[in-house]
């Protein structure tokens, strides 16, 4: 699947991020992140905990990249036991799904990334022009 969203043939090497989002210290949204290699190379070298935490700007500084849009596809699914004990919650609680492709200034997929979270509490804001 990311092969085929980056351009790239299948079996080339990606770089895979996963991050656990938390407010106040309890955890929010889990991120499944995929980038293609070896646009992100930079990115894959450094240490993450110098990091900010939006990686768009990472992106940016580090690789050269510029996400210009995005396109996200929102579902629902119960949440597996292994990311409900990451978000602290049971095995089944309803959770929300953000399945994203970003793309850079050409119009190039450079990114895809999956955000899952509690459906109840959950706000999600779209801005269409």
């Amino acid at each position: 699947r990311a092969a085929e969203a980056f351009g790239l043939p299948v079996g080339s090497p990606v770089l895979s991020l996963e991050r656990l989002r938390s407010i106040d210290g309890k955890p929010r949204l889990h991120e499944s992140i995929v980038l293609p290699l070896p646009l992100f190379d930079p990115l894959g070298k450094s240490d993450p905990t110098s990091w900010g935490d939006l990686l768009y700007p990472e992106y940016h500084q580090r690789c050269g990249v510029v996400v210009h849009q995005a396109q996200d596809r929102l579902s629902f699914e119960a949440l597996n036991a292994s990311l409900a004990r990451r978000l602290r919650l049971v095995k089944g609680h309803p959770g929300v799904r953000v399945d994203r492709h970003a793309f850079d200034l050409s119009g190039r997929c450079v990114e895809l990334r999956i955000t899952r979270g509690d459906a109840f509490d959950f706000e999600y804001t779209a801005i269409v022009r």
